[in-house]
């Protein structure tokens, strides 16, 4: 759990590193807009831009010659962004599925439970009507 705050603290610090700056006071100042990331219970924080354009072939940084071109701040920060957020997303999607199928486990438990319950009373009952019908066709001694 540990590993995974560092992470995000790791991501929230290279957002804020490359986010553009937003007025911090002046009309508006306060209410989020569109690209903005909002968190329950904290302020909006801006999220990285994108590029009007379509990127080209000079829009990757030159690179020593046989390696791979390095990617820009922007690509960068997208591509851990994207990395992030799958991260999360997995975590996320298998804690729901974890935390639903034991609710659902719990659900099923006491739905069978209560039908056992119910069955055993039915055979009970079923069984007391059949010794009475054969006690009553049977002449009395």
């Amino acid at each position: 759990m540990e590993n995974d705050r560092d992470i995000l603290g790791k991501a929230d610090a290279l957002l804020r590193r490359h986010a553009p700056a937003r007025p911090e006071h002046g009309e508006g100042a306060d209410v989020p807009v569109l690209t903005e990331l909002i968190t329950p219970g904290g302020a909006a924080s801006p999220a990285p831009a994108t590029p009007a354009t379509p990127a080209t072939a000079d829009a990757a940084v030159a690179a020593p010659r046989g390696a791979a071109p390095a990617l820009r701040d922007d690509d960068y920060t997208r591509a851990l962004i994207a990395e992030v957020v799958n991260a999360v997303q997995s975590r996320l999607a298998h804690d729901l599925e974890h935390r639903l199928a034991q609710q659902v486990m719990a659900e099923v438990h006491a739905s069978v439970a209560a039908t056992l319950g119910d069955l055993r009373q039915d055979i009970a009952n079923a069984a007391g009507d059949a010794v009475a019908e054969a006690l009553a066709r049977r002449p009395h001694r």
